[in-house]
């Protein structure tokens, strides 16, 4: 008995051992778990004050853009929310001194950004957009926003520092905790049967809590995920506007020096190269295909994002339909009947010719998916005013004239819940790898390019009705006769005339090296530069110089344009032809290229380089 009570009174001990180990050990971790906690606070807060503050500038930066009101509609909340976030990061970095010597650096910082900003919408709403645009892409706000960013990343990387100690220090005391009431739960499991029990229902209770640990832990780590991916796709979405142009630039040197085999091969005329172009033209011919492929989706993807370089002209619509019947008969086939409806009168528009075929064609040709069976096509063309009751509906049109084009056919027609969407870029209801989901993106992107309007009716079973509406034209120019998709005979390739020398400006190597070969190869004398500092040198030396063909992005301070600029200073009278993948505001406003602006867009050709120069140097 005196040994049983020495074992339960030993039993009991421990048990309360056990106890105030885990009312230690449970406070030890709670107190852990608020470090993290808090840690994870001060990450939150230091990111949305980054991304608020970027919020802001690209609110500006798109206003000064389009010079539409609505596009400030996030400037002012954005800057709000970062000195939100801010004051919120101060609170939580007090116990931290170095942190706050951080957080008072961005305070200062930020207010520079805010009235750098501010300064900037100012003078856009005062008329001076340019200077407010050269305030916005001087190197002085680049330095801002750069330190900005690194100040915020300094704050993480810090708050990253301390959650690893944090979470180890967590780590450790669980341990602690565990090894403490293990020791005593096994002791009091041997010392006293009586204990048993009361054993098992605290090893039942800290394995419910090492679950609902391990629980929270999957949570923290899922939800770090879920932060890093949303980082990447703020990133991705950064990186997306020059994409187009490197990718046109790799386009350019691979559909290039394809078209240079294929008219090599062409030029063979032995035994030998006869063989070799039979086995060659073939995959010669696919590659171009996919290249090409490549090219024009990259247009759509520009046409959606409204960032191609229109050529707008005076347009006859009910010229343009009329010379695109031929074309529109082979693409839709013989169990489609073609009807046009042509209006009198019609008044001229102000559009680019290339672009309008090309909606009609991928309008015609959505047409003739919805009627596998056949059916009937209407194009119709009308004037028509646009009033203000309708125009409020939208905010994106002004009232006035506009010359409709009407496409409507008797398919299928789409569901309510598809046509809201029809608009979107990559959505489609065609099957897998039959369509791009751009072809009306690309539509939607060229009609509000253009100051039109587009809208679709539609009701499955009975069809669909597509409604594009382009500004009447009020220029004097000659209204264009002959649509640009008119078929055309091949012409020869031209070639160069005594003594004329190109100077070519170009920082892509590939491309700089496929342009020289073209040129000299029609027989151009050539000089090359990799950018506006070498070429400006070369212009200087006085050599005879009758072309600047120079892209419109290049590295350092100076663009093409600013080139092309100073050159024509030194050179007076130097003819000046642009290239380029991605069009800049530095050649194009409102989406039109400036007057007097030769442009070759990328990927070009031999043939459509040689007769570009031509056309330029014998205008």
């Amino acid at each position: 008995m005196q040994n049983s009570r020495i074992i339960i009174a030993s039993g009991f001990l421990l048990l309360a051992l056990a106890t105030l180990a885990l009312v230690f050990g449970l406070l030890r971790s709670r107190q852990a778990d608020l470090r993290v906690t808090h840690t994870f606070e001060v990450q939150h807060a230091a990111q949305a004050f980054l991304i608020s503050t970027t919020d802001a500038e690209s609110a500006v930066r798109s206003y000064l853009l389009s010079m539409e009101a609505a596009d400030l509609d996030q400037f002012a909340p954005s800057l709000a929310d970062a000195g939100s976030h801010l004051k919120s990061l101060t609170a939580l970095t007090a116990d931290n001194i170095v942190q706050q010597g951080r957080v008072k650096i961005l305070d200062g910082l930020i207010g520079a950004k805010a009235e750098q900003l501010q300064k900037c919408v100012a003078l856009a709403k005062s008329g001076e957009r340019d200077a407010a645009l050269a305030i916005i892409n001087s190197r002085d706000d680049r330095e801002l926003l750069t330190k900005i960013r690194a100040e915020t990343e300094q704050v993480l990387y810090t708050e990253r520092n301390l959650l690893d100690a944090r979470q180890a220090a967590a780590l450790q005391s669980r341990y602690l905790f565990a090894g403490l009431i293990g020791v005593a739960l096994l002791t009091a499991t041997i010392l006293a049967a009586i204990l048993a029990v009361s054993t098992r229902a605290a090893v039942k209770g800290l394995l419910e809590r090492g679950a609902e640990l391990e629980a929270e832990s999957k949570r923290r780590l899922e939800a770090e995920a879920t932060l890093q991916q949303s980082q990447k796709m703020e990133a991705v979405g950064q990186l997306t506007g020059g994409i187009a142009h490197d990718f046109n630039n790799l386009l350019t040197v691979i559909i290039g020096n394809l078209d240079t085999i294929k008219r090599k091969l062409a030029e063979a005329g032995d035994e030998d190269g006869a063989d070799l172009q039979a086995k060659l033209a073939k995959p010669v011919q696919s590659a171009l295909k996919g290249a090409n492929a490549a090219a024009q989706l990259t247009q759509r993807l520009l046409a959606f994002s409204r960032r191609q370089a229109l050529e707008p002209k005076r347009v006859d619509l009910n010229r343009l339909v009329t010379g695109m019947v031929e074309i529109l008969h082979r693409s839709l086939g013989e169990d489609i009947e073609l009807e046009t409806v042509l209006g009198a009168g019609v008044w001229p528009t102000f559009v680019d010719p290339h672009q309008v075929e090309n909606v009609l064609l991928n309008l015609a040709l959505n047409a003739k998916a919805a009627m596998p069976h056949g059916g009937h096509l209407n194009i119709e063309t009308a004037n028509c005013y646009l009033d203000e009751h309708y125009v409020e509906q939208f905010g994106d049109i002004e009232a006035g004239e506009y010359v409709m084009l009407c496409v409507s056919d008797t398919g299928t027609g789409i569901a309510k819940e598809v046509l809201e969407r029809v608009f979107e870029p990559f959505f489609t209801t065609k099957p897998q790898g039959e369509g791009s989901g751009l072809g009306l993106a690309m539509v939607h992107g060229f009609v509000k390019q253009s100051g039109g309007h587009v809208r679709i009716y539609s009701e499955e079973g009975q069809g669909t009705t597509v409604k594009i509406y382009l500004p009447r034209a009020s220029e004097a120019e000659k209204v264009a006769a002959v649509p640009a998709g008119k078929p055309t005979r091949p012409t020869p390739t031209p070639s160069a005339k005594k003594d004329e020398t190109v100077l070519v400006v170009e920082d892509n190597d590939g491309v700089r090296e496929y342009a020289v070969e073209v040129l000299e190869g029609l027989g151009y004398r050539v000089f090359a530069a990799g950018d506006a500092k070498e070429a400006l040198s070369v212009l200087a030396d006085g050599s005879p110089i009758d072309l600047l063909f120079t892209d419109v992005v290049l590295p350092g301070a100076m663009n093409g344009r600013a080139l092309a600029d100073q050159a024509r200073g030194i050179r007076p009278g130097l003819r000046v032809l642009f290239t380029t993948g991605y069009t800049r505001n530095a050649i194009v406003h409102q989406g039109r290229l400036d007057p007097g602006v030769q442009l070759l867009n990328k990927p070009y050709t031999q043939h459509a380089l040689a007769r570009k120069v031509r056309a330029i140097l014998d205008a």
